[in-house]
């Protein structure tokens, strides 16, 4: 019984964590994934490109593909604030920019302050969901924030910086 069920539980490493606002939503993402955090600056669109990649953005002389994290996780898009800010990670394919609603700062979360990912349906749409953290009565979704982003995803973004380029 334990065989089927044990395996497939997924669950966040204990560790340090960049925590960031989405949608009224506080995220968690392990910070050995994030490069960066910048303030919203220029973001030059790019024709074609799927509905949730802003543009590209130029990040000290490199030209860097920025999705909004928002519309990929299928939030309604909003406003821009001061708080807005573009967290930059670190994927196969190089820096890519995640635009984010606010980052509120990095946290340490140990084993029992993580609960697994619990049955959210569709487990090949959620899969980026790596377990729940607590903090006080606060819960935070862990996530893999490059596995938001299929492997096609990422190779259109990679093509992104030629696109602008062209």
């Amino acid at each position: 019984m334990s065989a089927t069920s044990t395996p497939e539980l997924k669950t966040a490493k204990p560790g340090q964590y960049l925590t960031f606002v989405l949608n009224s939503q506080l995220y968690g993402v392990p910070i050995g994934t994030v490069r960066e955090i910048n303030r919203l600056s220029e973001i030059t669109p790019v024709p074609k490109t799927p509905h949730f990649v802003a543009g590209v953005m130029n990040l000290r002389g490199k030209v860097i593909p920025v999705v909004n994290l928002r519309t990929k996780l299928g939030f309604q898009q909003t406003q821009h604030t001061k708080e807005t800010c573009i967290i930059v990670i670190e994927t196969v394919v190089g820096q890519v920019g995640m635009i984010v609603d606010s980052v509120r700062g990095v946290i340490e979360l140990v084993s029992n302050q993580i609960e697994p990912t619990p049955n959210l349906g569709n487990s090949a749409e959620t899969e980026f969901v790596l377990g729940m953290g607590k903090l006080e009565n606060t819960v935070i979704i862990l996530i893999d924030i490059v596995k938001a982003l299929s492997n096609t995803q990422l190779a259109e973004l990679a093509t992104l910086p030629e696109k602008h380029a062209a």
